[in-house]
């Protein structure tokens, strides 16, 4: 049975039984659970948000991580990393501000980092020729085509990735 399919929360969280408790806060548990049904296990991490918004209500939220029984082991003896999100690395079920649970797969957030990080170059290239450019009045046209040529150059390098 796949264990990331869209289900009710209710249903889901009436079959689980805590197997190990990891981490326990004022609005963030980890804890290891099973699905006494199906018998996969799965991280659970349940995270409790107020909304000053709406006058301080809160609002909780789950999410499950399913595990292999490797995982099961080296979260119970303490060997495994499991904060959100960086252990979060594969898809994983998660709720809303319904009674359901549905599949979210955080792969497509992978690079993020690695393209914030470009995009802030490229914003330093352009205020760096923005400003050559105002204080290039005295300059020929082709000495300004030769700058701008350069600063497409610098966004080209930037925008490469490396090989793998």
């Amino acid at each position: 049975m796949d264990p990331l399919h869209s289900r009710e929360k209710d249903e889901f969280l009436s079959a689980l039984e805590t197997i190990k408790e990891l981490e326990q806060s004022d609005f963030e548990t980890y804890s290891i659970v099973k699905n006494r049904e199906t018998g996969e296990h799965f991280l659970r991490y349940a995270l409790s948000h107020i909304n000053l918004s709406e006058g301080g209500r809160r609002e909780h939220y789950d999410h499950f991580l399913p595990l292999e029984s490797d995982d099961v082991l080296g979260l119970i003896f303490g060997e495994q990393s499991y904060r959100f999100p960086d252990f979060w690395r594969s898809p994983y079920l998660r709720s809303g501000n319904d009674n359901r649970l549905i599949p979210f797969d955080p792969t497509e957030n992978y690079d993020l980092e690695e393209d914030a990080a470009a995009e802030l170059a490229m914003l330093k290239e352009l205020e760096q020729f923005k400003a050559q450019w105002m204080n290039a009045e005295n300059l020929s046209a082709e000495d300004k085509e030769k700058m701008t040529q350069e600063y497409f150059a610098q966004l080209d390098k930037i925008l490469r990735k490396p090989e793998e």
